[in-house]
Formats: structure tokens, sequence, C-alpha cells
């Protein structure tokens, strides 16, 4: 149904915030030197809408006054744009895992941390009798799929989850979102630009979002995911794990997991704008608000993104932070020493660009006999997952890289 009164809400910001930004833009110039008036009038239309969309808190003071499901549920139902695949970008088909996997059961999650009983929960729930699937997207960009035409028999389905050839690569793509909104339908133009510079076919996994499902549903889905990926036989060595924002927390969570479970590490990893401490703010949160259209609340807001995650409802406290720290929900605070080889690309004008430095040096730090191990890539004057921005040179500049990358690997 359509409801009249949002619509002219949203036509309401959109008319008020470009007017002013491009006032702004002809007047004192653009706010960063790299910006076009596009790359203006897309940040701060989408920084208010997103805004509009979100009560903000700073602390609990009124955390008895709000439902945090209700609120998070209403941005749950707004459509997300999901941009289909011309046959000339390329295809893709939508599958899914059933939840139950042979490989998984309650001692798969021994010592993992925080998280232990909760996985362990999680994991009794889908062995008694459930038939949960969990869905996820086989993509594979048009110049890659002609690519591998020509090396294998025509019957080979190019969208079947197995390996094609001995020693093929493929992508586990996470979606960001921060936790609570996202699917693999609203990634499906970045990943397939990604399959096109690398080369290989993706797998985007649709895990479930909080806060309906907290911590650790989305990472034990994830998991499983890359499981399946193990079970189809796919080499560990030829799995790339990405993902952006959320999607980046979650893949470096994934990493730290398999390590704790003893089951074989995948053979690269890439970031984009990761969120990896989830228990701090850090002072880009405020130095680049103004820049980013990530709308970040600080760690004491209920509506805080890592709290509707690991705690929504709950009120912040000493524990609640202590607990955040876990390398499961803060990836940061993880041992990094036999990490697979990493690419974080992030731009200098994000919030969460020291989160992402604070990340590469501690990488670093941890592997000084192979600092290649690590890469940290900053994109002058671009916010939080540019990637997206597919005519700006910076994005495709580094959807190159990451494709280098991958084919290096």
């Amino acid at each position: 149904m359509i409801n009249i009164s949002e619509i002219v809400q949203v036509a309401y910001i959109v008319v008020t915030v470009a007017t002013a930004s491009t006032f702004e833009y002809f007047w004192h110039g653009p706010r960063l030197p790299k910006w076009d008036l596009r790359f203006q009038l897309t940040r701060d239309i989408m920084h208010s809408l997103i805004s509009a969309a979100t009560p903000q808190f700073k602390d609990d003071r009124d955390i008895d006054k709000i439902d945090v499901y209700a609120i998070i549920e209403y941005i749950q139902n707004k459509p997300i744009p999901a941009p289909k695949l011309s046959p000339s970008e390329g295809s893709y088909h939508i599958f899914s895992i059933p939840a139950q996997q042979p490989t998984i059961n309650e001692a798969t999650f021994k010592n993992v941390g925080v998280g232990q009983n909760r996985f362990q929960q999680l994991c009794r729930d889908d062995l008694q009798g459930s038939e949960r699937q969990i869905g996820y997207e086989m993509l594979v960009a048009a110049e890659t799929a002609s690519q591998l035409k020509d090396m294998l028999d025509t019957k080979n389905n190019l969208l079947a989850c197995h390996p094609l050839y001995p020693e093929e690569k493929i992508l586990l793509y996470i979606h960001g979102g921060g936790f609570v909104v996202g699917n693999a339908a609203a990634c499906r133009q970045l990943v397939c630009h990604i399959s096109r510079e690398a080369g290989v076919r993706a797998l985007v996994v649709e895990y479930r979002l909080a806060p309906q499902n907290p911590f650790p549903a989305p990472l034990y889905d994830v998991y499983i995911a890359y499981s399946y990926l193990l079970q189809q036989g796919f080499a560990p060595e030829s799995i790339v794990v990405a993902g952006d924002s959320a999607g980046g927390n979650l893949s470096l969570a994934l990493v730290h997991l398999t390590q704790m479970t003893r089951i074989p590490k995948p053979g690269g990893l890439v970031l984009l704008s990761p969120l990896s401490d989830a228990a701090n703010d850090f002072p880009s949160c405020q130095h680049n608000r103004n820049y980013d259209f990530l709308v970040k609340q600080p760690v004491e807001s209920p509506l805080a993104y890592t709290r509707l995650y690991y705690a929504p409802g709950q009120r912040f406290s000493k524990q609640m932070r202590r607990e955040m720290a876990d390398p499961l929900v803060s990836p940061v605070n993880g041992d990094f020493a036999m990490f697979p080889p990493t690419l974080i690309q992030c731009g200098t004008h994000e919030v969460l660009i020291d989160d992402n430095i604070k990340l590469h040096a501690k990488m670093q730090a941890q592997n000084p006999d192979h600092p290649q191990t690590v890469v940290l890539e900053q994109y002058q004057d671009m916010p939080h997952v540019f990637h997206v921005h597919f005519y700006r040179p910076e994005s495709i500049q580094a959807i190159s890289g990451i494709g280098r990358f991958i084919r290096d690997l």
C-alpha cells in the first residue's frame, strides 16, 4: 500500500537538501576537492534520508521509552533498491543452503569466547528438526562467464556451487548494512564488478539480521556458508572472503572463528570500509560526520548498530563493553599472526577511517616478517564504501585493485 505522507516527506527532504547542497557547491565550492556536484548531492541526500529514518540518541536515558525492535523493523520494511543485471553485465541465480550441516554440531563451538552458549543454542535449534534454509545468490560477470565457457564443457552450469575446474577461486561476499539491513540483491552490481575484475564467480550469503537475530546468528550463518563451500569441493586456499562495512566485520570474525573451530582458513580477505571495533568510537566519527553518508550513533546509544547486533534493547554497561570487545564481535582484538593475505580499502573522509587504520596497524604489528600480508589503501576525499559510486575514478581504481589482489593470491 502506497503511503502518500511518506512519499511527500521524502520528496520534501530530497528537494530541500538538494537545493541547499547545490547552492553550497556553487557559492562555496565543493566540500572536498575531489567531489563533483553529483557526488555531493548524493552524499547529502543519502545522509539526510538515513538521519530522518532513525531517531538519534546519545545515551540510554530514554531506553525504557523506545522500542528498538519496532524502530528497526520500520526501517527494514523500507524497500532497498535491488538492481537487476543485464545479460551484458552478468547473471545470477538464487539458491539456499540447509542450515543443518553434517559437519557442524554443538561441540564445534567449544571455547569460542562470549558467544559459546549462543552458538550452541543456535546449533541445537537447527539440529532439532529444523528445516531452516540460508539463502544465497551465485553470481558471475558476463566477461568472466565468457572466459570460463572457453575452458569448460558447455554442459557445466556456471551458476552451480561446485568447482568448475581444479583450484578454481571463488568469492564469498558478505554484504553490509549495519547488521540490521541489506541483502544480496542490494550489492549485486558491486559484486558483479568485482567478479569481472577478479575473473571469479561469487556466492553472496543472505545472513539473518539483527536485532531480531542478534549476535552470533549472522556470523553463524556466514560460517555455515563458508563450510558449505568447503563441502562442495572448493579448496580453502581458493576461497576469498570479502565484505563491506558490517560485512567486513563478519568477514574478519569468520576467519577468527575458523581458527577457533580448527577448520582451514580462507586464502584471502578483502575488506571494504570494515567495522572492526564494535566496542569503541573514534575521533573520525565526529571529524568526518559532515563528509560521510553513514550516520553512526555512539556506542552509548541504544540504536548504535553494534549494540543492536550484540545486545538489542539492553542498557549499556562496562560489562557489555568488555563482552563487545571479544574478537568475534570486535575482530580487531583477535590474533592476526596466521591470518590470510588481506586488502583493506577505505576513504580518507569516512567515519570509520580511524577504525581501519587501527586494524591495519594491529595486523602489521603481528606480522613483522611479512608486512605485505596486509595492505591498507586510503582513497582521498572518499566516504564509507565509496566503491558503489561506479562512475567515480576512485571506485574504478579500487575495484580494479581488488581484482588484481584476488588474481595474485
